[in-house]
């Protein structure tokens, strides 16, 4: 038998104590499997636990695990990410991931990755591949007073052929059975959208120039249902910035601002979108085809239509805010935003101080300084990037105040030319939502975009 002090035991007693509650205290880890994510076939794919945490100590050990949808090799899938090639086959992919943190706690997270057969929400290029000296539209860009120009980036630059649609867009023509046709064919009912994955109505000559109300745009629709063209029979008036997707802003007056070796039949009339305008109920936004501008307009005027198929679900808008709270991924265009715009900075809870507004000679020449400076490509978005950002259900200002906070109620410049006259450049307001073109020495504010 040991027999203890008084000292002893009260030393004892305390270690034990201390220990117990030392044990009982430890926190859990936080497990975060990343956000659910939608993805083509033979992509390679990564997940990402870069998110989860200890607070009271660190996480030892990463697992992942798949748990539903076609089998797909986890490469390293005992470290913090992990990457796989996605199967190719349409289907939903859950991984599981399990951290254990120092103290044997253990956390477990979800992440859904969607395999589909064309990635939805990828933005097209607007069509531009001239660049403005702020008298003419050049073919040749590299313009030390305009710099970083609209045409010098995205795929009207890198991926810029005309074999399958002007610069940047690519189609497909679609039979009125459903059929993939040769670029050649002399006949098709639809176009298929091989960037955002959408099939689109192709207008014939009977109804090219047909107008309709708002309210008798069903009627129309339900007719194009009923005859399933192209094999479909989900058509239905596309969103806003669906109808934007398929507007090629490098075409002039008097022609439609629209491909028309794809498109023929199409009008520079203004066409519907299904879109609701949030600060009138008696307004849904539209297109004016003669050069690109959005507006909302009245039910009760007439309008063209373009009805739009889509076999998959679009991807939502979700943004992830960087780490330090200064930038946002948007997970839909893969465009990485300023959370504040220019001339405001971003104090660890909201944007502060003043707003730069400058001409677009200025706003061009100050991103091409901040990509500079930062090392970080930087740039002013082109109009379809720009627009991207609206959100329409907003009846204030038409942006999420969350994600980007004291937005100026203002107009901000793109970098994308007007193509009819170079001294005039595209805008968007973030308080009505609408894009329109003005004048190279009106003011307005800026954000910066980088891919």
């Amino acid at each position: 038998m040991i027999f203890l002090s008084k000292l002893q035991k009260t030393i004892f007693i305390t270690a034990v104590c201390l220990t117990t509650n030392a044990e009982a205290a430890n926190q859990k880890p936080i497990a975060d499997a990343g956000v659910d994510q939608n993805v083509g076939f033979s992509t390679n794919a990564t997940l990402s636990g870069i998110k989860s945490s200890d607070a009271d100590g660190e996480i030892k050990t990463y697992q992942w695990t798949q748990t539903k949808g076609t089998k797909v090799v986890l490469q390293n899938a005992k470290n913090v990410s992990t990457t796989f090639e996605s199967p190719k086959k349409v289907g939903e992919l859950v991984f599981k991931l399990t951290v254990i943190d120092d103290k044997k706690a253990t956390a477990v997270d979800t992440v859904t990755i969607n395999v589909v057969a064309q990635i939805q929400g990828q933005l097209n290029d607007t069509g531009i591949t001239f660049c403005s000296d702020g008298a003419f539209n050049v073919n040749g860009c590299g313009i030390s007073s305009y710099p970083r120009q609209d045409a010098e980036f995205g795929r009207d630059f890198f991926d810029n052929d005309d074999k399958d649609g002007h610069a940047g867009f690519s189609f497909s023509k679609i039979s009125a059975t459903g059929k993939q046709l040769q670029l050649n064919a002399t006949e098709w009912a639809c176009v298929k959208d091989n960037i955002t994955g959408l099939l689109w109505e192709v207008k014939m000559p009977k109804n090219a120039i047909e107008n309709y109300v708002f309210a008798d745009a069903d009627k129309f629709v339900k007719t194009i249902n009923s005859q399933k063209l192209c094999g479909e029979s989900n058509w239905r008036l596309p969103q806003i910035q669906e109808l934007q997707s398929i507007v090629d802003y490098s075409v002039p007056l008097p022609n439609p601002n629209i491909d028309l070796t794809l498109f023929p039949n199409s009008t520079s009339k203004i066409y519907w979108s299904a879109t609701p305008y949030a600060k009138n109920k008696n307004d849904v936004w539209g297109i004016y085809f003669e050069d690109g501008r959005i507006f909302e307009q009245d039910k009760k005027t007439s309008a063209a239509i373009r009805l739009v198929s889509s076999a998959q679900k679009p991807i939502a808008k979700n943004y992830v805010i960087s780490k330090d709270g200064a930038e946002v991924f948007d997970t839909q265009t893969g465009l990485i935003w300023r959370r504040c715009v220019e001339g405001m900075k971003w104090n660890g809870k909201t944007c502060v101080g003043y707003p730069f507004g400058g001409m677009l000679v200025e706003s061009l020449q100050r991103a091409a300084s901040e990509a500079r400076l930062t090392g970080k490509n930087w740039r002013l978005p082109n109009i379809k990037e720009l627009g991207s950002l609206i959100d329409t259900s907003q009846p204030d200002l038409a942006i999420d105040l969350t994600v980007f906070p004291e937005t100026p109620n203002d107009q901000m410049w793109s970098s994308s030319p007007y193509a009819l006259d170079a001294f005039f450049g595209w805008a968007v307001h973030f308080y009505y939502g609408s894009s329109y073109y003005t004048y190279l020495e009106d003011i307005a504010m800026m954000r910066l975009v980088r891919e």
